[in-house]
Protein backbone atom coordinates (compact mmCIF):
# COMPACT_ATOMS: atom_id res chain seq x y z
CA UNK A 1 0.00 0.00 0.00
CA UNK A 2 1.15 3.56 -0.70
CA UNK A 3 -0.03 7.16 -0.36
CA UNK A 4 1.31 10.49 -1.64
CA UNK A 5 1.90 13.28 0.86
CA UNK A 6 2.13 16.86 -0.39
CA UNK A 7 0.93 20.40 0.12
CA UNK A 8 -2.10 21.60 -1.80
CA UNK A 9 -1.41 22.81 -5.35
CA UNK A 10 -4.28 23.31 -7.78
CA UNK A 11 -2.00 23.03 -10.81
CA UNK A 12 -0.42 19.69 -9.88
CA UNK A 13 -2.28 16.38 -9.91
CA UNK A 14 -1.11 12.86 -9.15
CA UNK A 15 -3.04 9.82 -10.31
CA UNK A 16 -3.56 7.68 -8.31
CA UNK A 17 -2.73 9.42 -5.05
CA UNK A 18 -3.03 6.19 -3.10
CA UNK A 19 -3.43 2.51 -3.86
CA UNK A 20 -2.09 -1.00 -3.58
CA UNK A 21 0.52 -2.76 -5.69
CA UNK A 22 0.53 -6.51 -5.26
CA UNK A 23 3.65 -8.59 -5.41
CA UNK A 24 4.91 -8.97 -8.99
CA UNK A 25 2.57 -6.23 -10.30
CA UNK A 26 3.43 -2.88 -11.82
CA UNK A 27 1.54 0.42 -11.45
CA UNK A 28 2.07 3.59 -13.48
CA UNK A 29 1.66 6.87 -11.61
CA UNK A 30 0.94 10.01 -13.64
CA UNK A 31 1.97 13.46 -12.44
CA UNK A 32 0.50 16.39 -14.39
CA UNK A 33 1.45 20.06 -14.07
CA UNK A 34 -1.27 22.09 -15.77
CA UNK A 35 -1.22 25.80 -14.86
CA UNK A 36 -3.83 28.11 -16.36
CA UNK A 37 -1.82 31.29 -15.74
CA UNK A 38 1.85 32.19 -15.63
CA UNK A 39 3.26 30.22 -12.70
CA UNK A 40 6.48 28.89 -11.16
CA UNK A 41 6.75 25.54 -9.43
CA UNK A 42 10.01 25.68 -7.47
CA UNK A 43 11.28 22.66 -5.55
CA UNK A 44 7.74 21.58 -4.71
CA UNK A 45 8.08 18.77 -2.16
CA UNK A 46 6.27 15.45 -2.53
CA UNK A 47 6.61 12.28 -0.50
CA UNK A 48 5.65 8.76 -1.53
CA UNK A 49 4.98 6.91 1.66
CA UNK A 50 4.93 3.13 1.63
CA UNK A 51 2.65 1.93 4.39
CA UNK A 52 4.79 0.14 7.01
CA UNK A 53 7.81 0.90 4.79
CA UNK A 54 10.15 3.61 3.59
CA UNK A 55 9.26 7.11 2.39
CA UNK A 56 10.61 8.48 -0.91
CA UNK A 57 11.01 12.23 -1.20
CA UNK A 58 10.75 14.17 -4.48
CA UNK A 59 11.07 17.82 -5.52
CA UNK A 60 9.24 19.10 -8.60
CA UNK A 61 10.15 22.19 -10.57
CA UNK A 62 8.35 23.80 -13.48
CA UNK A 63 7.68 27.13 -15.13
CA UNK A 64 4.56 28.12 -17.03
CA UNK A 65 4.49 31.19 -19.26
CA UNK A 66 2.36 32.51 -22.03
CA UNK A 67 3.44 31.57 -25.57
CA UNK A 68 5.56 34.32 -27.13
CA UNK A 69 3.12 35.27 -29.87
CA UNK A 70 1.81 38.71 -30.77
CA UNK A 71 -1.39 39.73 -32.57
CA UNK A 72 -1.47 42.89 -34.68
CA UNK A 73 -4.75 43.82 -32.97
CA UNK A 74 -7.22 42.47 -30.39
CA UNK A 75 -10.16 44.63 -31.47
CA UNK A 76 -11.15 45.89 -34.89
CA UNK A 77 -14.10 48.06 -35.93
CA UNK A 78 -15.09 47.97 -39.60
CA UNK A 79 -17.31 50.97 -38.94
CA UNK A 80 -20.37 51.78 -41.09
CA UNK A 81 -20.61 49.65 -44.26
CA UNK A 82 -23.27 49.90 -46.95
CA UNK A 83 -25.81 47.09 -47.23
CA UNK A 84 -26.41 46.53 -50.94
CA UNK A 85 -28.49 44.13 -53.03
CA UNK A 86 -25.18 42.74 -54.22
CA UNK A 87 -23.32 42.28 -50.90
CA UNK A 88 -20.08 44.23 -50.58
CA UNK A 89 -17.29 42.91 -48.36
CA UNK A 90 -14.52 44.63 -46.43
CA UNK A 91 -11.34 42.85 -45.40
CA UNK A 92 -8.73 43.32 -42.70
CA UNK A 93 -5.52 41.34 -42.21
CA UNK A 94 -4.70 39.97 -38.75
CA UNK A 95 -0.98 39.29 -38.43
CA UNK A 96 0.27 36.77 -35.87
CA UNK A 97 4.00 36.61 -35.09
CA UNK A 98 5.88 33.87 -33.22
CA UNK A 99 8.61 35.42 -31.03
CA UNK A 100 9.01 32.20 -29.04
CA UNK A 101 11.93 29.76 -29.19
CA UNK A 102 9.55 26.85 -29.76
CA UNK A 103 6.90 26.13 -32.42
CA UNK A 104 3.37 27.34 -31.72
CA UNK A 105 0.08 26.11 -33.14
CA UNK A 106 -2.78 28.49 -33.92
CA UNK A 107 -6.35 27.20 -34.08
CA UNK A 108 -9.86 28.56 -33.73
CA UNK A 109 -13.30 26.99 -33.37
CA UNK A 110 -14.98 30.06 -34.90
CA UNK A 111 -17.80 29.04 -37.24
CA UNK A 112 -18.20 31.08 -40.42
CA UNK A 113 -21.17 33.45 -40.30
CA UNK A 114 -23.03 35.05 -43.24
CA UNK A 115 -21.57 38.41 -42.17
CA UNK A 116 -18.11 37.32 -40.97
CA UNK A 117 -15.50 34.91 -42.30
CA UNK A 118 -12.18 33.93 -40.74
CA UNK A 119 -9.79 32.47 -43.33
CA UNK A 120 -7.56 30.43 -41.02
CA UNK A 121 -5.91 27.29 -42.39
CA UNK A 122 -6.42 24.22 -40.16
CA UNK A 123 -3.38 22.90 -38.31
CA UNK A 124 -1.46 26.17 -38.63
CA UNK A 125 2.00 26.06 -37.02
CA UNK A 126 4.54 28.87 -36.71
CA UNK A 127 8.13 27.77 -36.30
CA UNK A 128 10.60 29.48 -33.89
CA UNK A 129 12.74 32.37 -35.10
CA UNK A 130 16.11 30.64 -34.46
CA UNK A 131 18.21 33.77 -34.95
CA UNK A 132 16.35 35.05 -38.01
CA UNK A 133 13.23 37.12 -38.51
CA UNK A 134 10.31 35.70 -36.52
CA UNK A 135 7.83 33.66 -38.53
CA UNK A 136 4.49 35.32 -39.10
CA UNK A 137 1.18 34.59 -40.76
CA UNK A 138 -1.45 36.91 -42.23
CA UNK A 139 -5.04 35.88 -41.65
CA UNK A 140 -7.86 37.62 -43.60
CA UNK A 141 -11.02 38.53 -41.71
CA UNK A 142 -13.87 39.43 -44.07
CA UNK A 143 -16.93 41.45 -43.02
CA UNK A 144 -20.04 41.37 -45.24
CA UNK A 145 -23.04 43.11 -43.63
CA UNK A 146 -26.36 41.87 -44.98
CA UNK A 147 -28.78 43.72 -42.70
CA UNK A 148 -29.18 47.24 -41.31
CA UNK A 149 -27.79 46.38 -37.91
CA UNK A 150 -24.93 46.62 -35.44
CA UNK A 151 -22.58 43.60 -35.51
CA UNK A 152 -20.29 42.22 -32.82
CA UNK A 153 -18.41 38.92 -32.79
CA UNK A 154 -15.59 37.52 -30.66
CA UNK A 155 -13.10 35.20 -32.39
CA UNK A 156 -11.20 32.99 -29.94
CA UNK A 157 -7.77 31.74 -30.99
CA UNK A 158 -6.25 28.72 -29.26
CA UNK A 159 -2.46 28.87 -28.99
CA UNK A 160 -0.77 25.50 -28.37
CA UNK A 161 -4.08 24.14 -27.15
CA UNK A 162 -3.71 25.83 -23.75
CA UNK A 163 -3.68 29.62 -24.19
CA UNK A 164 -6.69 31.50 -25.55
CA UNK A 165 -6.62 34.96 -27.15
CA UNK A 166 -9.83 36.81 -28.03
CA UNK A 167 -10.20 39.20 -30.97
CA UNK A 168 -13.34 41.34 -30.98
CA UNK A 169 -14.79 42.35 -34.36
CA UNK A 170 -17.47 45.03 -34.67
CA UNK A 171 -19.16 46.80 -37.55
CA UNK A 172 -22.43 48.30 -38.73
CA UNK A 173 -24.65 47.71 -41.72
CA UNK A 174 -26.15 50.98 -43.01
CA UNK A 175 -28.35 51.96 -45.97
CA UNK A 176 -26.98 53.95 -48.89
CA UNK A 177 -28.98 57.19 -49.03
CA UNK A 178 -28.09 59.23 -52.10
CA UNK A 179 -30.90 61.52 -53.20
CA UNK A 180 -31.68 64.45 -55.48
CA UNK A 181 -32.29 67.78 -53.79
CA UNK A 182 -35.96 67.74 -54.85
CA UNK A 183 -38.24 64.95 -56.15
CA UNK A 184 -39.08 67.14 -59.16
CA UNK A 185 -35.45 66.90 -60.31
CA UNK A 186 -36.10 63.35 -61.50
CA UNK A 187 -37.79 64.85 -64.57
CA UNK A 188 -36.08 67.57 -66.62
CA UNK A 189 -38.04 69.49 -69.25
CA UNK A 190 -35.93 71.62 -71.59
CA UNK A 191 -39.00 72.87 -73.44
CA UNK A 192 -38.61 74.00 -77.07
CA UNK A 193 -34.97 74.57 -78.02
CA UNK A 194 -33.71 75.94 -81.36
CA UNK A 195 -31.10 74.05 -83.38
CA UNK A 196 -27.63 74.96 -82.02
CA UNK A 197 -29.34 76.38 -78.97
CA UNK A 198 -27.72 75.68 -75.60
CA UNK A 199 -29.85 75.09 -72.52
CA UNK A 200 -28.59 73.94 -69.11
CA UNK A 201 -30.55 72.74 -66.13
CA UNK A 202 -29.18 72.30 -62.62
CA UNK A 203 -29.94 69.91 -59.80
CA UNK A 204 -27.91 68.46 -56.93
CA UNK A 205 -27.10 65.11 -55.34
CA UNK A 206 -27.10 64.93 -51.53
CA UNK A 207 -25.50 62.25 -49.39
CA UNK A 208 -27.83 61.41 -46.48
CA UNK A 209 -25.75 58.36 -45.48
CA UNK A 210 -23.55 57.96 -42.39
CA UNK A 211 -20.34 57.60 -44.42
CA UNK A 212 -18.82 59.13 -47.58
CA UNK A 213 -19.93 57.93 -51.00
CA UNK A 214 -17.59 57.85 -53.99
CA UNK A 215 -19.40 57.80 -57.33
CA UNK A 216 -19.32 58.74 -60.97
CA UNK A 217 -22.18 59.78 -63.24
CA UNK A 218 -22.71 57.46 -66.19
CA UNK A 219 -25.02 57.24 -69.17
CA UNK A 220 -27.55 54.67 -68.04
CA UNK A 221 -28.10 53.45 -71.61
CA UNK A 222 -25.76 50.88 -73.10
CA UNK A 223 -25.57 52.65 -76.47
CA UNK A 224 -24.94 56.20 -75.16
CA UNK A 225 -28.36 57.44 -76.20
CA UNK A 226 -27.82 60.71 -74.34
CA UNK A 227 -24.96 61.77 -76.63
CA UNK A 228 -26.95 60.77 -79.71
CA UNK A 229 -29.62 63.18 -78.54
CA UNK A 230 -27.11 65.94 -77.78
CA UNK A 231 -27.42 65.62 -74.01
CA UNK A 232 -24.45 65.84 -71.67
CA UNK A 233 -23.88 66.23 -67.95
CA UNK A 234 -21.20 67.28 -65.50
CA UNK A 235 -19.22 66.45 -63.52
CA UNK A 236 -17.94 63.59 -65.65
CA UNK A 237 -15.14 62.54 -63.30
CA UNK A 238 -15.37 60.53 -60.09
CA UNK A 239 -16.15 62.50 -56.94
CA UNK A 240 -16.77 61.86 -53.24
CA UNK A 241 -19.62 63.18 -51.13
CA UNK A 242 -19.19 63.36 -47.39
CA UNK A 243 -22.26 62.84 -45.15
CA UNK A 244 -24.76 65.69 -45.65
CA UNK A 245 -22.63 67.11 -48.48
CA UNK A 246 -24.16 67.96 -51.88
CA UNK A 247 -22.79 68.13 -55.42
CA UNK A 248 -24.31 70.40 -58.14
CA UNK A 249 -25.21 68.50 -61.30
CA UNK A 250 -25.43 70.29 -64.64
CA UNK A 251 -27.45 68.77 -67.49
CA UNK A 252 -26.95 70.35 -70.91
CA UNK A 253 -29.02 70.12 -74.09
CA UNK A 254 -27.43 71.45 -77.30
CA UNK A 255 -29.23 70.07 -80.37
CA UNK A 256 -27.33 70.27 -83.65
CA UNK A 257 -30.24 69.13 -85.84
CA UNK A 258 -34.00 69.04 -85.49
Amino acid sequence: DFVWKRAANRYLTITPEQGTVRKGEKLDITMVYRPITEHKLKQFKLALQIISGPTYNFASTGVARKPGVSFSFNTYNFGPCFVMKQPMSKKVILEIVNHDNTPVTIESDFVRQPHLDLQLSPGLMLMPAEGKSPERVQIPIIFTPREISQYKEVITFDVNGIHKINVEITGEGIPLKLELDTPESQFIDFGIVKVMGDIQKATALINHSKKPITLRLLDGTASEELKKHYLSFSPETEFTLKPKESMPIQIRYKPEIR
